[in-house]
């Protein structure tokens, strides 16, 4: 079973959670040129379940989202399309693609 890093930011009436796969924290990803890095200061150092993490993505407003595990979880859970997520590049894996997608409800 998968782990996550996540981390949960209030904000008056929003609640916005921030989730990578465990495995790709301070990894560089490549998109267009563009060099993105999961780091803890966004999305966190607290470890999380899959069942831990669907809970609070039901709950919230919006979620940032990064990684192959955390895509597939929320495709499979019907919380993305596959439409919306932005593919990555992993810098260490040419061959690897990473998933990255945003939810607004």
């Amino acid at each position: 079973m998968a782990s996550f890093f996540m981390k949960v930011i209030n904000q008056n009436t929003e609640r916005l959670i921030t989730a990578c796969d465990e495995e790709i924290i301070n990894i560089p990803l490549m998109s267009h040129g563009v060099k993105i890095c999961a780091t803890p200061r966004f999305y966190g150092n607290e470890l999380v379940t899959e069942s831990e993490l669907l809970v609070e993505i039901k709950n919230c407003t919006s979620a940032n989202v990064i990684g192959a595990s955390v895509i597939e979880l929320l495709l499979k859970n019907r919380m993305i399309h596959k439409d919306a997520i932005l593919w990555l590049e992993h810098s260490e894996d040419k061959k690897k693609k990473v998933g990255h997608a945003i939810v607004i409800k």
